[in-house]
């Protein structure tokens, strides 16, 4: 029993910010399964996360999508061991398993079946980053699975309400010896530091379509911080299978959703998942699925319309620079012709 309020029936998992267990609520059927994720003891040591938790599960709570799996009860309770109050929320239990476990267990999946699976976290994402909240942690152990590879997306924000909205917590890599979020899957922007946006989960969808596909992820190194520099500096890996297996439009789809630089990526989840879908109705068609540049990033074509009389300086000649010279040619030769007929009666 935990806190009084809940039955602990066993671990379903462990990650960076906390220990997930298969509970149920005291006074209700067994039959209503929770997932309940307690926050890590260690982390309540800075007093501003206690704030920053009950403000963004606030948020999270209102959350809807039909790939988002619903906050249900989030709060405090006390620890029986220690008596110290712990972080808490609830989702419901999905009867299933992540798609890490998916990966580890049946490797490389079929083009076919991963474009299906990231169309739904695609879907998840655009639901909130159009409510206004960013995954920061997308991966593949935050990706649900129930029956018939129908996905949820969960943990979102989490890394937000433990590093705060300002940084990525690379700064805390010493002093927990981990990064949030998980240095495989982050993007380049946050493996520097900077303020991410919607971009970096856009990113780490990248980063999962690879490793479906390629049965591993394109960066691998001895330490978080090799993978970190790798992220910035590294081209990814070719996926090595031929195109028979994977298309060239979709291979582009995914090299795209890896750009180094946020600008030369698909600027929403809902532009990945249209070329994604577009990859499968056009398996060669490589150049339609193609990043739409941001408008300060393309050089604007040089005109053609000439110029009316109103746009032109007033001390400007009106007429083209073939008719001056016309003009200066018919001067010389009467300059000439003039000096001839002189010199000719003046003998």
């Amino acid at each position: 029993m935990l806190g009084g309020k809940f039955e602990v029936c066993g671990v379903l998992g462990e990650g960076a910010t906390g220990i997930v267990y298969d509970a149920h609520p005291l006074g209700k059927p067994d039959e209503e399964r929770v997932a309940l994720k307690v926050i890590h003891r260690h982390l309540l040591g800075d007093p501003q996360v206690r704030g920053r938790f009950t403000r963004e599960v606030a948020i999270l709570r209102r959350l809807q999508g039909e790939h988002l799996c619903p906050i249900l009860d989030f709060g405090e309770l006390v620890d029986p061991r220690s008596s110290d109050n712990l972080l808490y929320m609830t989702i419901p239990k999905v009867p299933g398993f992540s798609l890490e476990r998916l990966m580890a267990t049946e490797g490389p999946l079929s083009a076919d079946r991963v474009v299906d699976i990231v169309l739904q976290i695609c879907s998840a994402l655009t639901d909130a980053h159009r409510q206004g909240v960013i995954h920061r942690d997308l991966k593949p152990a935050n990706v649900l699975l129930r029956d018939g590879d129908y996905a949820f997306v969960v943990d979102f924000g989490m890394a937000k309400i433990v590093t705060g909205a300002g940084g990525t917590g690379t700064t805390e890599l010493t002093t927990h010896n981990m990064v949030f979020g998980t240095p495989e899957y982050m993007a380049p922007e946050q493996a520097r530091g900077d303020e991410p946006d919607a971009r970096c989960d856009v990113y780490a969808v990248g980063v999962i379509l690879y490793e479906l596909l390629a049965g591993k992820v394109p960066f691998r190194g001895a330490s978080p911080l090799n993978v970190l520099t790798a992220h910035m500096t590294e081209a990814p890996p070719p996926l090595s299978r031929p195109p028979s297996e994977v298309a060239p439009a979709l291979e582009a789809v995914v090299y795209s959703a890896l750009a180094k630089s946020p600008d030369e990526r698909y600027a929403s989840a809902s532009d990945l998942a249209r070329a994604l879908e577009h990859a499968r109705l056009a398996p060669n068609d490589v150049d339609a699925v193609s990043p739409r540049l941001p408008e300060s990033n393309t050089v604007p074509l040089p005109t053609t319309r000439s110029p009316a009389p109103g746009d032109m300086p007033r001390d400007t000649p009106r007429w083209g620079g073939a008719r001056w010279i016309v003009v200066w040619l018919l001067a010389v030769s009467v300059g000439i012709g003039i000096g001839v007929w002189l010199s000719l009666h003046t003998r």
